[in-house]
């Protein structure tokens, strides 16, 4: 499949002396960060930096939690890690992960966050042996929007655009978000607890 890339300059809004203009991939884990990360950065030709492996590579991972079988983050030390990133002038680059919002915000174009049905989500995790309680916690950070909160509160209204992955391959959401881009579409917004209130099954997805 041939995908058209619109002129990189254009695309990324890069203006010269300033910091590079980075596309930010983030959401709850099981919505497709990563796949999608690596799927537009073949296409818009550009390099692809998984916060995780940053934070691993950079010595900020200060321990773990056993319980969410996860590391633990030092997130001053990944904010350093993150200024020394994107102080390069010009370069253009995707970053993915859980933590995008520590992101320098002079140094980000575009955010995208993407979200999942969380009946769809419940069933991804579990394809991945998370176990029960790491699946409620991700299920519900999914129905209250945690990570779009972050981003709002991080890169404000503008900046932040939702694609609902429910149903949508790695590629044909990597192709979206740049048809999103080229069009410099406008903010879109998912609202699981206000579908799933309409549908009666709110309670499904929360925790008492």
């Amino acid at each position: 499949m041939k995908f058209h890339v619109p002129d990189s300059k254009l695309i990324l809004g890069m203006k010269p002396n300033h910091f590079m203009a980075a596309i930010l991939i983030g959401g709850t884990p099981g919505t497709g960060k990563t796949m999608v990360s690596k799927v537009l950065g073949s296409i818009l030709s550009v390099d692809v930096v998984s916060l995780g492996e940053l934070a691993d590579e950079s010595g900020c991972i200060s321990a773990k939690d056993q319980m969410r079988d996860t590391g633990i983050i030092d997130e001053d030390c990944l904010v350093d890690a993150l200024v020394e990133l994107v102080e390069p002038k010009g370069k253009r680059l995707i970053i993915e992960g859980h933590y995008i919002d520590l992101v320098p915000s002079s140094a980000v174009q575009w955010v995208f966050i993407l979200r999942t049905h969380p009946e769809t989500l419940r069933g991804r995790l579990a394809k991945r042996n998370y176990k029960d309680e790491k699946v409620k916690e991700n299920i519900e950070a999914e129905v209250l929007g945690v990570c779009q909160m972050d981003a709002l509160d991080s890169f404000g209204e503008d900046r932040v655009l939702e694609i609902d992955t429910s149903e949508m391959a790695p590629a044909d959401v990597a192709s979206k978000i740049e048809q999103l881009i080229s069009e410099e579409a406008a903010p879109i917004r998912i609202d699981w607890m206000t579908i799933l209130e309409k549908e009666g099954r709110l309670d499904d997805f929360l925790s008492e």
